[in-house]
């Protein structure tokens, strides 16, 4: 048999008990020690982070999670993934929205055309996924953004921009996925004498 092929898909048998998901940023700080005043640096690095705890699996369901863990040879392999709880935008937006020209690593918004005329295409907290398959990359909409009678729109986002971006590009807004990895090579699992089996497992975004 051959070696998985990545990025795996990951089981949607079950959804997650909880997700403990986080956005971690590279940021320096340093103070005087006579002042106490502050001098601060932000470094473009930005990492998605989750702790991920499934329900309480009969032998059938865990199966599913054994083997995708398995195959994933610990820190080595990624798997696309989105924010548990953000797979449905909460704005109307229905058409195929697409960017508009190009954009550069670091830019904190998106221009895009296509929109739904005149709509509130999506709300602050909903996300988007820019790329697919191994390029794919999760953000968040900052602020809610609304389509100009010509379907045109703003899309401010966090964090910003990893990936240049050339133009036509499709945004995903439903179940919009990133790409990640485990955060250390051991996999384990628990079960009790009914069979029921315990899984949780740390992942980091594949950058």
């Amino acid at each position: 048999m051959a070696a998985p092929s990545y990025p795996l898909t990951m089981p949607t048998n079950v959804n997650f008990r909880t997700s403990n998901w986080a956005l971690q940023r590279t940021v320096a700080i340093t103070r005087s020690p006579f002042t106490y005043q502050q001098t601060v640096h932000e470094y473009e690095g930005t990492q998605w982070t989750a702790t991920l705890t499934l329900p309480p699996l009969n032998r059938e369901q865990a199966s599913e999670w054994q083997v995708f863990l398995t195959q994933l040879h610990g820190t080595k392999g990624t798997f696309l993934m989105p924010e548990p709880d953000s797979k449905t935008p909460r704005g109307s937006v229905t058409n195929t929205i697409q960017v508009n020209g190009a954009h550069a690593v670091g830019a904190f918004d998106i221009t895009i055309f296509n929109g739904d005329a005149s709509t509130n295409l999506l709300k602050k907290g909903d996300f988007i996924q820019l790329g697919s398959a191994a390029t794919a990359k999760l953000y968040m909409v900052t602020a809610d953004t609304a389509a100009d009678v010509n379907g045109a729109a703003t899309i401010p986002i966090e964090p910003s921009l990893k990936t240049a971006l050339s133009g036509d590009e499709t945004v995903i807004y439903t179940n919009p996925m990133g790409v990640f990895r485990l955060s250390q090579n051991e996999i384990a699992w628990n079960a009790n004498e009914v069979s029921i089996y315990g899984i949780s497992f740390a992942v980091e975004e594949a950058l």
